[in-house]
């Protein structure tokens, strides 16, 4: 078999691999009600399910990467595949057998098998092609991850609709024959390094799970809108002490080290460091994407569910510039990719947050997805693996590349936390910016022989009577398409609140001995008054939907402005990183 043909079906191998376990990350989130009624459990308690798989392939990830640089990458990307399958099947089967418990377990071993494909992958890549073609390669692997991580949560919503609920496990079955075709595969793939002369670092290794499992445990918790309340929560606090504790220690261990899990030198040295922080800043504009669907339904007053759509396209732009950036690097150099995504990353959000906001359409929302999508795809992963291989040794290349992961995987983290303050912001403000464009109530009361009419504010009106959980649930999840009807919803169940008392108070003033006009039915009288303030409701319809949107929309803008924010501080440092190229031999 030929050199180039032997490197087509690596690369396929390490692209099955990467798309296989990229889709894991998102397909589960919209499954997640689904399985926590077929489990019978709490919202608080389904959130481990993502939680639990999130915290075991971030402290895999370090660990399994070592382990193939000293015994050799082929057999513990087989290993990390194998064991993913058999994850996946166990989650799949826990559908039909087993417990929450037993899900969670099954998660746990789908994260250990997922923590070593990316790195390895990404490593034997690196060192493989020759290097007019490793950017190339490299790019094909950007794009790959950058499309399965967008597409995860799509994909986990068709499986569930050609499945139905009540058959979840699919969406972890679907793993299996890939797993197959991958294992079929590795058979043509030549061993990759393998070095076990120096002692396994067992105590850094110890030490290094409790640093990564009580760091991003404490960043998943973390609230940065209250930061001092958040930081005095028993899921924060606790997880924050451990790590400062274990960082001290952690250091001591791996400077005595004779192989290290985690070369320490990465954060020594200027270049690497720059990396590394890169990584950061792409991790947490990853996990940016995830709020573009509602910021996209919001915008285009679109149903719930529809602004994924949206993302696919973003995914395809991102797809595109991924390999298109490593013939970028192969051409030109890393330096250029990173700068050129990060400054279209500041360009799209930028656009996102000044221009579309302002001017709600589908061009204008296109336009900085278009940017945002090539800035995804040109610095997703291609030129930071591309510059951390150059910076370090052959021999310890899956592990720089998993400390690369590592430090993307925090800012994924921290990503959500920090968003999710903008929109909840603007969501607060909703209620009182909705009431004020809201009709007065006009309340009729008639008297023996006379009427007088008395205004009243719908906001004081509110307190009158206990709304119901499910009005009041209705009102906050309502978004531009439906907020008219759930507004009318609230205002009714308001108003049916009211009437007894409103009643009460009409005869009081009437007094014992005052009647009513016979020809004055009440009930008809406050039917009618009920249907007309519905129908004034109706009537405001444009001004409400352009109040909720607009309002929506400025938490989205200080979202975006943020991210461009950060974007640039990755810019900046882009600018700072040496072109290199890397010198490595090639292996395959």
């Amino acid at each position: 078999m030929s050199k180039d043909k032997k490197r087509i079906i690596a690369l396929a191998i390490f692209l099955l691999g990467i798309f296989m376990g990229a889709i894991d990350s998102g397909i589960v989130s919209p499954a997640r009600d689904v399985i926590r009624s077929s489990f019978g459990i709490g919202e608080s308690l389904s959130v481990w399910m993502v939680t639990i798989y999130t915290l075991a392939y971030a402290v895999s990830m370090p660990i399994v990467s070592k382990l193939s640089d000293r015994y050799g990458r082929k057999k513990v990307y087989v290993i990390s595949i194998a064991t993913f399958a058999l994850g996946s099947f166990l989650c799949g089967v826990s559908n039909f057998y087993g417990n929450y418990t037993f899900f969670l377990v099954a998660r746990v071993i789908q994260a250990i098998g997922g923590g070593g494909i990316m790195p390895i992958a990404n490593a034997f890549i690196g060192v493989s092609f020759p290097p007019e073609k490793r950017g190339t390669a490299l790019g094909f692997v950007g794009g790959i991850y950058g499309i399965a991580t967008i597409l995860g949560p799509t994909m986990g919503s068709s499986v569930l609709n050609l499945a139905g609920n009540n058959h979840w496990g699919w969406i972890f079955f679907i793993n299996l024959p890939i797993s197959l075709i991958i294992l079929a595969l590795s058979v043509n793939l030549k061993e990759n390094l393998g070095e076990a002369k120096k002692k396994m670092d067992l105590k850094g290794s110890i030490v290094l799970s409790a640093m990564i499992l009580s760091l991003m445990y404490a960043l998943t918790n973390l609230n940065f809108s209250d930061i001092v309340k958040s930081l005095r929560s028993s899921v924060v606090y606790p997880f924050l002490i451990v790590f400062f504790i274990t960082l001290p220690i952690f250091i001591v261990i791996e400077k005595k080290a004779e192989d290290p899990i985690l070369n320490l030198r990465y954060f020594k040295e200027k270049q690497i460091l720059l990396t590394l922080i890169l990584g950061f800043i792409t991790g947490v504009g990853l996990m940016a994407v995830i709020f573009i669907p509602q910021f996209a339904e919001n915008i285009l007053k679109l149903k719930t569910g529809n602004g994924g759509y949206l993302v696919t396209f973003m995914s395809v732009f991102a797809g595109v510039s991924a390999p298109l950036g490593g013939k970028f690097i192969d051409k030109y150099s890393a330096k250029l990719v990173t700068a050129l995504g990060m400054i279209c990353t500041v360009f799209g959000t930028f656009f996102l947050a000044f221009y579309t906001t302002s001017n709600p359409n589908f061009i204008s929302i296109m336009i900085g997805l278009v940017f945002v999508g090539f800035g995804m795809g040109f610095t997703m992963g291609t030129p930071l693996n591309y510059l951390m291989l150059s910076f370090v040794d052959e021999k310890e290349s899956a592990s720089a590349l998993s400390t690369l992961s590592l430090i993307r995987s925090i800012g994924v983290a921290v990503s959500p936390n920090i968003m999710i303050n903008f929109i909840s912001e603007a969501g607060k403000r909703v209620q009182g910016n909705i009431m004020s464009v809201m009709p007065q109530i006009s309340v009729p009361v008639f008297l023996q022989g006379k009427s007088a009419v008395r205004t009243i504010d719908i906001s004081k009106l509110s307190g009158s009577g206990k709304i119901s959980n499910a009005a009041i649930s209705k009102f906050q999840s309502a978004d531009v398409t439906n907020i008219v009807k759930v507004l009318k919803e609230f205002a009714a169940s308001i108003i049916d609140k009211m009437l007894p008392g409103i009643k009460a108070q009409i005869l009081r003033q009437m007094g014992p001995t005052s009647k009513m006009a016979p020809h004055i039915d009440l009930n008809k009288v406050f039917s009618s008054w009920k249907a007309d303030y519905l129908n004034k409701i109706d009537q405001k319809r444009a001004v409400i939907e352009s109040t909720f949107q607009s309002t929506i929309s400025s938490g989205y803008k200080n979202m975006f402005i943020a991210a461009g924010i950060i974007a640039l501080v990755g810019f900046i440092a882009a600018l700072m990183l040496e072109n290199k190229k890397m010198r490595v031999k090639n292996n395959i």
